[in-house]
């Protein structure tokens, strides 16, 4: 792919991260943590664009819709956290068969879980850390899950991209 090509790609995962995690949320705390499906397009740009595209598209498109659900304290956290996920499950995703495409949304979701936890203990304490668990779990289970429904559609469009 080109890199105007690849820029407009990512560009356009980035809004679809946004739209998938402003629009379909559930709030669950109200300290600005709320439930998404925008992992799933997360995954899904591992694996349609390289490390880098794929970071810069999952920290940006969460962080906005962090910033315009008002956040406030997670809209940091989010950028790192998800360009995390993003970055890793692009390298796992790399000509990626299903279960190893499985397998790097499940170590993606993993980070999520981690990163969230980590940043509400030292922010909130241990006690809302383990209160948020649960939610970050069920996140991470439905992330997976949505985009492993999705993986020979993404597939079919990186063949075709790559024509």
């Amino acid at each position: 792919m080109t890199k105007t090509k690849t820029l407009a790609i990512s560009s356009i995962m980035a809004a679809l991260i946004f739209v998938f995690t402003f629009l379909v949320r559930i709030p669950v705390t109200n300290m600005g943590a709320y439930m998404n499906i925008g992992d799933s397009v997360i995954y899904c740009a591992g694996m349609l664009i390289g490390p880098p595209w794929a970071a810069a598209a999952s920290g940006i498109g969460s962080m906005l819709a962090d910033i315009l659900l008002g956040g406030g304290i997670y809209i940091p956290a989010t950028l790192v956290i998800k360009a995390l996920m993003g970055y890793v499950c692009a390298v796992m995703m790399k000509n990626a068969k299903l279960p190893r495409f499985i397998l790097a949304c499940v170590i993606g979701g993993a980070i999520m879980v981690l990163g969230y936890g980590l940043f509400e203990w030292f922010a909130f304490g241990f006690a809302y850390a383990i209160g948020a668990l649960p939610f970050n779990l069920i996140q991470w289970g439905a992330g997976v899950a949505v985009a492993a429904a999705l993986y020979y559609p993404v597939k079919r469009a990186k063949g075709l991209l790559q024509q």
